[in-house]
């Protein structure tokens, strides 16, 4: 999932209520696959390692999906495909996405409703709202019931085609939103970023490119130099990220439709046409960094139901 216009802090740790709404499309190369074994138990395993870190955002989703439930009664596992040492591609919105809408499939079953479940899907991540109804979508930011994500476009709509240049890094996500109150931009970032959203989404109905990548590059920009005013004094690009970022500008300048952005994280995202994905996907491979082909990509969804789970207690 690519964060279009990102949200960089929460106001409520507990439900993870952001500032400010949101703008993200989902991706076809990437994605989480999750399946869960009632007769197990353990908790949520990722790549066949315990994943504490999931247990603990799980727990408030279980609640809330199946009070009393809890996420070591049964035996969850999940992996990222491609599996990347990465950071800022958003696979932890697209497990928070699997996780939520496979227990729910397990300990409520029937088709949900989609925008009450992105409210429980935001329990375990903001992101993983937007990534549970796909395509280009947009979480509101508000109280509890309010801030939900809801689906707004698709390919039909606009045909974005992305590269994905997954990137490493140490620096954790949570530790850039914890302290990014303490940018002396902030309040100024919260204003822009909602005004952004009205444009973002105006210009994916317009099905324009241009205003879309010029965007997103604001908004990565702006959100970078929020992170790096913060106490902590945060660098999250890396010279691996200014590589890119310097050979999408260069093609750009060739009349290449091509256009840079990132989330909380190193990786770079490359917006593009059809006509000219290729191109650039060759361009950056020709740099030495692995990359994938995207299109815009759909919801979250149950490949094969699970049994009826019955968690003890």
């Amino acid at each position: 999932m690519q964060g279009l216009v990102k949200y960089h802090g929460l106001r409520d740790w507990a439900l993870r209520l952001p500032y400010h709404d949101s703008i993200s499309v989902n991706t076809t190369c990437m994605m989480t696959e999750a399946s869960l074994d009632t007769e197990g138990s353990g908790g949520i395993f990722t790549e066949g390692r315990a994943n504490e870190s999931a247990n603990g955002r799980m727990g408030p989703v279980l609640s809330r999906i199946s009070p009393g439930s809890k996420a070591d009664a049964f035996r969850i596992d999940s992996r990222n495909v491609p599996s990347a040492r990465a950071k800022g591609i958003g696979y932890s919105s697209s497990a928070g996405a699997a996780l939520t809408l496979l227990c729910h499939a397990a300990l409520r079953g029937g088709d949900p409703d989609m925008r009450d479940l992105s409210r429980t899907a935001r329990l375990f991540a903001a992101s993983a709202a937007r990534s549970l109804v796909g395509g280009f979508s947009r979480l509101y930011a508000s109280d509890d019931e309010g801030s939900y994500a809801e689906r707004f476009a698709g390919p039909k709509e606009m045909d974005l085609r992305m590269v994905v240049v997954p990137l490493s890094s140490a620096v954790r996500t949570e530790d850039a939103h914890r302290e990014v109150m303490s940018s002396p931009f902030f309040e100024a970032r919260v204003r822009s970023a909602q005004k952004r959203c009205d444009e973002m989404e105006e210009a994916i109905m317009r099905n324009d490119l241009a205003r879309l990548g010029a965007l997103a590059e604001r908004d990565t920009l702006e959100l970078h130099a929020l992170t790096m005013t913060g106490d902590s004094r945060l660098i999250i690009m890396t010279g691996d990220s200014l590589r890119v970022i310097g050979k999408v500008r260069e093609l750009r300048s060739e009349g290449v439709e091509a256009y840079f952005s990132m989330q909380t994280g190193p990786s770079v995202f490359v917006n593009t046409s059809g006509r000219h994905q290729d191109k650039v996907l060759r361009a950056i491979r020709r740099l030495g960094y692995r990359s994938f082909a995207s299109g815009v990509g759909g919801p979250a969804r149950i490949v094969r139901a699970p049994k009826a789970a019955r968690p003890r207690r």
